[in-house]
């Protein structure tokens, strides 16, 4: 009954991802074609587990760098479905970047994504009251107004960033049109803003491993949304082929020290032209402590450019790598 109530005056921010890395297209458009040729991405996320409706999200994506040129274009396909009540969102998203090399050492890349997002609610999921009988059986149908026809939305955004070969930083902006969406009421889709950070620190082994690696990059994520704010702090490190990584998200720097507060665990394999990955995220304050956390897969197809341009002393070059996580 809380919840019905709730709902008659709620607002809702867009599904963020643990493993932000796999999921880059999503992320930040200026990500399109960067460390790769092309790449076909699948996630699927189950937020809150324990609740009887979860919160899950799938994705589908990819991305291809254009040959000898300075651009690129993705596509992003995503479902979610919010709870029990049969809330859906389905969203096709069309994105373009062009990577250009500031210096030697340095280089930028800069995105452009347009998204077409369509609202509907599922009643197939829903019981009504005509709809329950004396000896417990359920009617198949109701004579309920189902009156909630699909709702959709035009949204636009923005991103770029700049990187070298130990370092990256980027910030992006979706929504900036600020569509408005909803049913018989609508509201405005608030501006979403994400700003990550991260620098790769290479540890020497002496093991001979060839050209395999070992790494650590600490990172930073900061996101905000209307009156939601998050500040993420992660470790990851790479031991090739494996990959780990632990966040601590809602570092109680912004929100307060009541905001909820979760760990997450990744793990994952790199394998040729495939990468696997798997995070849980634990709950350490808040309502995610009690509705389970998040449990999320992701699995990448892609083809490695792995000619670090960096190396080179002209400028004409353009330096296409980026030294983010895998995942």
């Amino acid at each position: 009954m809380f919840v019905c109530l709730c709902s008659l005056k709620a607002t809702g921010q867009d599904a963020l991802f643990t493993q932000q890395y796999a999921n880059r297209l999503y992320l930040n458009p200026a990500f399109n074609g960067l460390g790769r040729s092309w790449s076909v991405a699948v996630a699927h996320r189950n937020q809150w587990p324990s609740l009887n409706g979860s919160f899950v999200t799938n994705q589908v994506a990819g991305d291809y760098r254009f040959e000898g040129t300075k651009s690129a274009i993705g596509m992003v396909l995503q479902q979610d479905r919010a709870g029990i009540g049969g809330l859906q969102k389905l969203q096709a998203s069309l994105a373009y970047a062009y990577h250009t090399g500031l210096t030697e050492n340095l280089a930028f890349s800069a995105g452009l994504q347009s998204s077409l997002a369509s609202l509907r609610v599922n009643y197939d999921n829903l019981v009504f009251g005509d709809q329950l009988t004396d000896n417990g059986q359920t009617a198949l149908s109701s004579a309920e107004a189902l009156h909630f026809d699909p709702a959709s939305y035009l949204s636009f955004a923005v991103g770029g960033i700049l990187y070298n070969n130990q370092f990256w930083t980027g910030l992006s902006v979706s929504h900036l049109n600020q569509p408005s969406f909803g049913f018989d009421e609508t509201t405005k889709q608030p501006l979403r803003f994400v700003a990550n950070a991260g620098y790769k620190f290479y540890i020497p082994t002496g093991l001979g491993r060839g050209n395999k690696e070992f790494s650590i990059s600490p990172a930073v994520n900061f996101t905000h949304q209307q009156n939601f704010s998050r500040v993420d702090l992660a470790l990851y490190t790479i031991y090739s082929p494996l990959a780990l990584g632990v966040i601590y998200k809602g570092v109680p720097v912004t929100g307060g020290a009541e905001q909820d507060q979760s760990l997450a665990l990744i793990a994952g394999i790199s394998l040729n032209q495939l990468r696997i990955g798997f995070s849980h995220d634990v709950g350490v304050r808040g309502f995610g402590r009690q509705a389970g956390g998040a449990n999320e897969i992701s699995l990448v197809f892609e083809q490695l450019d792995l000619n670090n341009l960096f190396t080179g002393r002209r400028l004409s070059k353009i330096n296409h790598n980026i030294v983010c996580p895998a995942f």
